[in-house]
């Protein structure tokens, strides 16, 4: 494949996956269990294993930092391109944060050992990261759902998915590991 700077054309179509993939079955998981659970963000909690599960899938095959970011701004483009919508400032800002979030979180965690410990850090800045960039465009937004919600539940949201995002990163560590074993990714 030839090189195209930092990424080569596999590492950018693995990215470009990623984000699609995320895009679609993050806002289609999303808004089945919103519609379900009428409560404020429960689609996005809901989405933030599996979405992150397939970001994380692609940083254990490219392994450069970058590729989350890149990822990321693929979803949202992906996100407003089809329509998927949602408050437009966080349809964009919010995936491209986290993906800044779990790039800078997997580039620090280079001096670690072990490639799932890094993949769930990167999880955790990543779901984490998601939800805490979503939770301030709300509150610059100045969206009644802040005073409506306490701030121990806004926090718990954040935790979750924190906490999400790190088992999504030991997961996609084992799924990368089968990938290997299999031949599928190096």
């Amino acid at each position: 494949m030839r090189n195209l700077g930092w990424f080569d054309t596999r590492a950018l179509m693995a990215a470009a996956a990623g984000g699609v993939a995320a895009a679609v079955v993050g806002r289609a998981l999303g808004r089945a269990v919103g519609l379900a659970v009428p409560v404020p963000m429960a689609g996005s909690v809901a989405a933030t294993l599996p979405r992150a599960i397939i970001l994380l899938v692609v940083l254990a095959r490219v392994r450069r930092p970058g590729v989350l970011t890149l990822a990321a701004v693929v979803e949202a483009a992906v996100g407003v391109a089809l329509g998927f919508g949602g408050m437009m400032p966080l349809s964009v800002v919010s995936p491209v944060a986290a993906g800044l979030a779990g790039d800078l979180a997997w580039t620090a965690a280079h001096p670690v050992r072990g490639e799932r410990l890094r993949l769930a850090l990167a999880g955790v800045a990543l779901a984490g990261g998601r939800v805490a960039a979503a939770l301030a465009m709300v509150a610059l937004l100045r969206v009644p759902m802040l005073q409506a919600v306490g701030p121990a539940v806004l926090g718990g949201i954040v935790a979750v998915n924190a906490v999400l995002g790190g088992a999504a990163g030991v997961l996609a560590g084992g799924i990368a590991e089968e990938l290997k074993e299999a031949g599928v990714i190096q």
